[in-house]
């Protein structure tokens, strides 16, 4: 069990590596490719984000990314076990 949860979040953590590759990381709102308003790593800004509305250039603390990484990932890991399960 315990070797388990340990490989679970070695993959976890190289899934986290490989979208931090990707993505890249802004510290600040900025629009992506399509001009939506965007921060951190590849977090698509929502009516629901403090960040709503802020201007393009608006610092975004690195506290505030990986807050919004981290949930921006349970969410996925949710969604694809709710598919593939």
């Amino acid at each position: 069990m315990i070797r388990r949860q340990f490989l679970k979040t070695k993959k976890i953590e190289k899934f986290k590596e490989e979208l931090i590759r990707d993505e890249g990381v802004k510290n600040e709102v900025y629009l992506d490719h399509l001009g939506l308003p965007t921060c951190g790593i590849g977090h698509l800004i929502t009516e629901w984000d403090n960040e709503y509305g802020s201007e393009v250039g608006t610092v975004v603390t690195y506290q505030r990314v990986q807050e919004l990484f981290e949930k921006d990932l349970s969410v996925t890991i949710d969604e694809c076990k709710h598919i593939y399960q």
